[in-house]
Parts: C-alpha cells; sequence; structure tokens
C-alpha cells in the first residue's frame, strides 16, 4: 500500500445493521479510521462540526432529512469536504441530485461492499498530494454535473454478470443461439434473455453493436 495518511471519516445511515456493517468493513482497512456515526441529518451536522473528518458517507434517505439536503448543509459550512452518498435508488435523478450538491461518488447499497473503500480514497486529497489514481476534488456546474451522472451511469450499465459475460464473449466469436446454448448447457430461452441484458445495459441496438461497444469499453 502507498504511503497516506489514516483518513478520517464519518458514516451517516439510519439502518443499524447497515451502518454497523459498514463501520466493520471501513475497520478492517489500515488507513480508514471512522471517527463517528450518524443516524440523522441532524446528527451528521454535529458529528461533523465535532470531529473534522476528511470524508463524509451519507445515506440518500435520512428520517429528519434528505441526504442530498443534509450533503449541501454539511459543505456550505465546509466547502472542500468530500461527500459519498449510498443509496437503494439506482436511478439518474438520485444520482444527478447528489452530484449537483457536491457529492464526489454515488454508489448503490448493493455495491457498496465492493466500491466504498476506494470511493473513499480517491475522494481523500492530502494537501500536497499530487493527484494520480486518485480522484481530484469534484467540480462544480451544469457541465460537471453531467458528467458525473454520465459517468455513474455508464459504471452502472457495463456490470455484466458472470453469465452475460461469456454469452458476450461467444457472441463476438460468432456464436449463434443454438451455439451458445449447448456450449453453455442452457436453454435457447435463456441465451436470449441474456443476450438481451447485454444490449440493454450497453445501450446497444443490436448484437453486434453490443460486440463493438463491448470491445470500445475493453469488455473483451
Amino acid at each position: 500500500m502507498l504511503d497516506r495518511q489514516t483518513i478520517r471519516v464519518v458514516v451517516v445511515d439510519d439502518h443499524r445493521m447497515f451502518l454497523e456493517s459498514l463501520v466493520r468493513l471501513l475497520e478492517d482497512e489500515a488507513d480508514i479510521d471512522v471517527v463517528a456515526v450518524a443516524g440523522s441529518s441532524a446528527d451528521a451536522v454535529a458529528s461533523v462540526a465535532a470531529t473534522g473528518p476528511d470524508v463524509v458517507i451519507v445515506d440518500y434517505q435520512l428520517p429528519d432529512e434528505s441526504g442530498v439536503r443534509t450533503t449541501a448543509s454539511l459543505r456550505a459550512t465546509n466547502p472542500g469536504l468530500p461527500v459519498v452518498m449510498l443509496t437503494g435508488q439506482a436511478d439518474t435523478s438520485a444520482a444527478r441530485a447528489a452530484v449537483e450538491v457536491g457529492c464526489v461518488s454515488f454508489i448503490t447499497k448493493d455495491r457498496a461492499a465492493q466500491d466504498l473503500v476506494d470511493a473513499i480514497r480517491s475522494a481523500y486529497m492530502p494537501a500536497g498530494r499530487v493527484a494520480g489514481s486518485v480522484v481530484t476534488p469534484p467540480a462544480t456546474g451544469a457541465g460537471a454535473s453531467t458528467g458525473l451522472v454520465a459517468g455513474w451511469e455508464g459504471a452502472r450499465a457495463t456490470r455484466l454478470s458472470r453469465r452475460e459475460r461469456e454469452v458476450l464473449g461467444l457472441l463476438a466469436d460468432g456464436a449463434g443461439t443454438d451455439t451458445i446454448s449447448e456450449l453453455l448447457f442452457i436453454s435457447r430461452n435463456t441465451v436470449r434473455a441474456h443476450v438481451q441484458r447485454v444490449i440493454t445495459k450497453l445501450s446497444a441496438h443490436s448484437k453486434l453493436e453490443a460486440v463493438a461497444i463491448a470491445r470500445r469499453r475493453g469488455l473483451l
């Protein structure tokens, strides 16, 4: 691991079991220190004021205020504070609302175990550190919002399952439905369903276009 300072984190979520699982996940990382947890927007504001964290993790839905408004409140008094938004709502309107108030990342809760640690490290920019693989602090304005949402949509869209990647690879090799069915020991209807999901996730209009997009994105 690169030599780095400890990243001080506040986690805000009103679902106790999920909150505890996040804390356990983060405490397993040597360079991350959870300095406070909060279950409401009011508690989040107080915890951040008391601890001065490097990064804040905020749930999109809180009992007394939305995560979006909570982020706006936090960044009003701490303009450079990186906020990572967690949500169960995997939709563009939620992502857009998050980035428009300055969130640096937008992660669905089903991806938290895989993506959250990297998001925290990317959000953290110690003074004097030159940005390399670390993402620079969030840009502002309509153009920045559009770019961040587009990036989130693109990443979400290309999360192909293992089986979908297998089907995609066979499509790229020129295999038809019957051949894929035989090679993967699945029904033709199942093959067609996988193909349709691949096409949808890659925003393609045909199998050929899906393969072409996958090659451009390095998925093949």
